[in-house]
């Protein structure tokens, strides 16, 4: 089953990818990419409710094993990919053969290995994010045919999605201080309201467009949001990676939860809003372009990153970063076109 396209969300992942990328390049703005991670989770939880529960409401049921098939397709080949390059990479720069990073990457469990050993995985250190997704992933479907068949309404739906979100805030932030960074910031458990926040969206959305009234009343407020509301969010957005370190104790705090809040404000102009002012910027061949390779380019470029630093150590800030980003770029183009979609190809099997 075919679902709404929506380009200026491709355009969103690459402001979210572009953070991380700054951020990990040394751009002294961006203190930290968590920001643009957080962007992704909000982004993965709207999509990935929006497919299930159109399918469940379409079929009164899931296919557990056409969507698991899916997320392989869409997941393995890049993550495959980027393991290999990092198996043959990092032994040849004179560095040990990374087995134990490449394992916890593929069984997606890395975010646990730091989380409950901080255990730093350099070239893969990225890895924690896709666990948490892929996780997510593993229980989601359950949770989202649970509430199809125990609540009609999709306003309730997406306040129980919400009070779901808000309770996994507070359980996070009565922990700070109390476990550690590590322990904070790459469990499931402790991370999984933004992914939570971007599924209550999705409801919200489901409310608005399938009820006339909803939409009725929707059309004063899209001006709002569009004009003011969703532009204000993407600015703070940029403003907050300079303000505050990943591991500050305000983001387990409130620190996420604003992010999320911001994030999701951005995807509802993006996706309800008929006043918007960002979508036509988001939806631009450039910025869609580099989201459509967004998920190759995230996985390669920390393994490029650290490349280049052993290759040209001592070059300007700007010319390691150019050579990062560019590189990272280019082996993404590659990854998408050349593996990724012709196993992205094989998802139309599993449709249905």
């Amino acid at each position: 089953m075919r679902h709404t396209y929506y380009p200026a969300l491709d355009g969103l992942r690459t402001i979210a990818v572009g953070i991380v990328l700054c951020a990990h390049g040394g751009v002294t703005w961006f203190r930290s990419g968590g920001v643009g991670v957080d962007i992704f989770f909000v982004l993965s939880g709207f999509l990935i409710t929006t497919i299930l529960r159109t399918e469940c409401q379409r079929t009164s049921g899931i296919n557990f094993r056409n969507f698991y098939a899916r997320r392989f397709l869409r997941l393995a080949p890049a993550l495959f990919l980027t393991c290999a390059v990092v198996a043959v990479a990092k032994p040849a720069m004179g560095e040990p053969f990374p087995g134990t990073d490449i394992a916890l990457a593929l069984s997606y469990t890395a975010n646990w290995a730091q989380a409950l050993y901080g255990h730093y995985m350099t070239w893969l250190n990225h890895c924690w994010s896709l666990a948490i997704e892929e996780q997510f992933y593993l229980i989601w479907p359950l949770v989202i045919l649970g509430l199809e068949r125990a609540v009609r309404a999709p306003g309730a739906k997406a306040g129980l999605l919400l009070a779901g979100a808000v309770g996994i805030a507070v359980y996070r932030a009565w922990h700070v201080g109390i476990w550690t960074d590590e322990r904070i910031n790459f469990g499931l458990d402790t991370r999984m309201d933004s992914l939570m926040t971007g599924a209550a969206l999705s409801y919200v959305v489901a409310t608005v467009q399938d009820r006339p009234r909803a939409s009725e009343l929707a059309g004063p407020l899209s001006k709002v949001l569009g004009w003011f509301l969703a532009p204000l969010a993407l600015a703070t957005l940029f403003l907050i990676p300079n303000i505050v370190t990943w591991y500050s104790p305000w983001m387990g705090w409130i620190g996420y939860v604003l992010v999320a809040g911001l994030a999701a404000t951005v995807l509802a102009d993006l996706v309800l809003g008929r006043h918007s002012r960002l979508a036509p910027v988001l939806a631009t061949r450039p910025m869609v372009f580099v989201g459509k390779i967004s998920y190759g380019l995230y996985l390669l470029h920390l393994p490029v990153y650290f490349a280049v630093e052993k290759i040209i150590p001592d070059a300007p800030l700007v010319v390691r970063l150019g050579w990062k980003i560019g590189v990272s770029l280019a082996l993404a183009t590659a990854s998408f076109y050349w593996v990724e979609r012709r196993f992205l190809r094989l998802k139309s099997r599993f449709e249905g």
